[in-house]
């Protein structure tokens, strides 16, 4: 953008309706379609689109039982996940040319993905104004988190007739690598992508709606069954245009865009010696990130599958590439490698309840894993070694996962490059060496029993890792054609 004549550029904003929607305009799982498709048409002139303003917006609606056309019962107990928001009914997300007729990037376990970039990247002040009107997004650690029912039962002059209930609307970003790459998407079918197709897979409402009251024949009762959908779907789509001698000369030349794409791998980890070792076949890796939590509550409605848990007493954190320690040339130590395995808190002082330590490499690294930069271009985030969500030790492998209790941001990450163009794992493999403790017990608050923390090769502890790789690609495009370089 910084070399095209701004004098001749016009900006524009489109609004697209899903190409595939039914008549009653409904997409969910069980009373509509889970796939929504949006079709941004090419032009003959250069066309930009710029990715980080383009707005998903709709309407949030929540119920209950098998047909699921009852609204939830609003002193029940449903949520959804604070840092995701109404993003937790994302599967998955696919952009794809429709000039080159090629995928350009698909990010499976978006509602992985979301809870980390939304944290590492949003102090609290952030979360609490600007992403809590995204996607109805707010902080997990105060026991201030609204149950879903309550968006359509209450409203700031108090209840609203069953009539009127209408579920919530949301306008939120797509937090897709190519759409925050910073340089605008040319959508010229001279001399740019010829168009994009958005495609976004919704979840099963097993996996999305979750708490006490959430799935089916919890709580004495067999109405209960939580669902969702949505409806009056927009894409709002911002773009500027460019005409004249400047788009003549524009397309007259080869050029380049440069854009970044999410990757994502799954992994378990049921011992407490654990390596994690996988191909991904990436030529110009920026950065990684891995993010945690109990594996038996993946498709468990009582509880959040997009929580940010911690992995167990973390002890040991050893970065590879082919075997060899790369790019760090050591482990990382915590302050855990001891196997301090005592209860860490005084139940009867009641101002011990939080101790904390002080890890800070792990989420150093982490936050700039996320920015793709060096810790000191590093602004807002929601992690801090002295406070709930990264630092306090009596912070169990379990923590926030009823949607009661005060959830956590937790993950690893690292940052290969910043400024280059990637480390190559095209050949390579890609591998972690995670050490926590496989006894380590925790007392939290006053209660008197000691609470398992570690993963000591039972099911009950094991842990689902989401593992994400952050590529540079590069768009090739001319009046000639147009190839991809990944």
């Amino acid at each position: 953008m910084d070399a095209m004549n701004l004098l001749s550029m016009k900006k524009r904003f489109l609004q697209l309706h899903s190409v595939n929607s039914t008549s009653g305009g409904v997409f969910s799982f069980k009373n509509g379609l889970p796939l929504i498709k949006f079709d941004i048409s090419s032009s003959q002139a250069p066309l930009f689109l710029d990715g980080s303003s383009l707005r998903l917006s709709g309407r949030f609606s929540a119920f209950q039982g098998q047909a699921g056309t009852t609204q939830l019962t609003n002193t029940e107990l449903n949520f959804l996940d604070g840092f995701c928001g109404f993003n937790q009914c994302i599967e998955s997300v696919t952009i794809y040319s429709k000039r080159l007729n090629e995928t350009l990037e698909r990010i499976n376990t978006y509602y992985r993905l979301c809870p980390s970039v939304v944290s590492g990247k949003n102090s609290f002040k952030d979360i609490a104004t600007i992403h809590s009107n995204y996607g109805n997004q707010h902080a997990t650690a105060p026991l201030t988190r609204p149950g879903i029912n309550t968006y359509n039962a209450l409203s700031t002059v108090g209840n609203v007739p069953a009539a009127s209930q209408r579920g919530q609307d949301f306008s939120m970003p797509l937090y897709a690598g190519m759409l925050n790459s910073g340089e605008p998407i040319d959508l010229s079918s001279v001399s740019g992508t010829g168009g994009l197709v958005i495609e976004i897979l919704l979840r099963a409402d097993v996996g999305t709606i979750f708490g006490g009251n959430a799935a089916l024949g919890l709580q004495g009762a067999s109405t209960r069954q939580a669902s969702y959908q949505w409806s009056d779907l927009l894409l709002t789509v911002p773009v500027y245009e460019m005409t004249g001698a400047p788009a003549q000369s524009y397309q007259s030349q080869a050029n380049q865009f440069q854009f970044n794409t999410w990757s994502s791998m799954f992994q378990t980890l049921n011992a407490s010696d654990s390596v994690i070792a996988l191909t991904p076949g990436l030529s110009r890796v920026s950065s990684i990130l891995m993010n945690f939590l109990t594996a038996s509550d993946l498709g468990n409605q009582q509880f959040n599958s997009s929580r940010l848990g911690p992995i167990a007493e973390l002890q040991n954190l050893r970065w590879s590439k082919n075997g060899a320690l790369f790019p760090l040339q050591y482990a990382l130590e915590t302050t855990s490698r001891d196997n301090n395995d005592t209860a860490k808190t005084n139940v009867g002082n009641p101002q011990s309840f939080h101790t904390y330590n002080v890890n800070a490499d792990i989420f150093r690294h982490y936050l700039e894993g996320l920015t793709t930069d060096r810790m000191n271009k590093v602004r807002n985030c929601s992690q801090a070694y002295n406070n709930w969500y990264g630092g306090s030790t009596d912070r169990y492998q379990n923590a926030g996962r009823d949607g009661i209790t005060p959830s956590t941001a937790d993950g690893f990450g690292m940052c290969y490059d910043a400024y280059g163009g990637g480390v190559s794992f095209a050949q390579m493999v890609w591998s972690i060496q995670l050490r926590t403790s496989a006894t380590n017990q925790l007392r939290i608050n006053d209660t008197p029993v000691d609470v398992p923390n570690n993963i000591d090769g039972t099911s009950a502890t094991a842990q689902a890792c989401s593992v994400f790789y952050l590529n540079q690609n590069t768009l090739m495009l001319s009046p000639d054609g147009i190839n991809v370089v990944r």
